[in-house]
């Protein structure tokens, strides 16, 4: 089992470019990026999971995403 780290900005990261959004509210369900590509949140999360996923298959375990910065106070 391949498994993504919680805090992995799935839903922010354009998975056409790799750009990540400093913000994306839940009620977001489409947008478009700078790079005009538009994405349907829960498609693009998707997208960029699998590929996460498939990196780590390909090169093992030392290749992970980036991962968010942990709000203040959120030491999980």
């Amino acid at each position: 089992m391949i498994a993504i780290d919680r805090r992995y900005p799935s839903s922010k990261t354009c998975s056409a470019c790799g750009a990540i959004a400093e913000k994306l509210p839940l009620a977001v369900r489409e947008w478009t990026w700078r790079c005009g590509a538009v994405h349907d949140r829960d498609v693009n999360a998707a997208v960029n999971i699998k590929a996460a996923g498939l990196a780590v298959l390909a090169c093992g375990d030392g290749v992970r995403p980036a991962r968010a910065k942990a709000p203040a106070g959120d030491r999980r």
